[in-house]
């Protein structure tokens, strides 16, 4: 079973990271009952968590805009290959519904 890590878990982890340690290092001195992969694992998570919580600035709202016009063609490439996997439904239903 699975044991949910706890906020001191997190900050021993992030310790052994800011130490440069290799994750077999952090998974012995720090969290013993938790295996090297369990904390590469568990430091993704935190990342990803940590890019999906912070702010666009307008700027860069308006410099995606621009970045997605720019390779339009290749999102519709995209869709296309998506819309292939839906037996009635063409690319653009697929691009407008994924946006719900």
């Amino acid at each position: 079973t699975r044991t949910p890590w706890s906020a001191e878990e997190d900050e021993l982890l992030q310790e052994g990271y800011s130490q440069d340690m290799s994750w077999a290092m952090i998974s012995t001195i720090y969290l013993p009952h938790r295996s090297r992969g369990c904390c590469w694992g568990r430091f993704k998570t935190l990342q990803t968590k940590a890019l999906e919580q912070r702010e666009w600035t307008d700027s860069e709202d308006r410099l995606l805009q621009i970045a997605i016009k720019k390779n339009a063609r290749l999102f519709k490439q995209a869709w296309k290959a998506v819309s292939q996997e839906m037996s009635n439904r063409s690319w653009r239903e697929c691009e407008l519904r994924s946006t719900k």
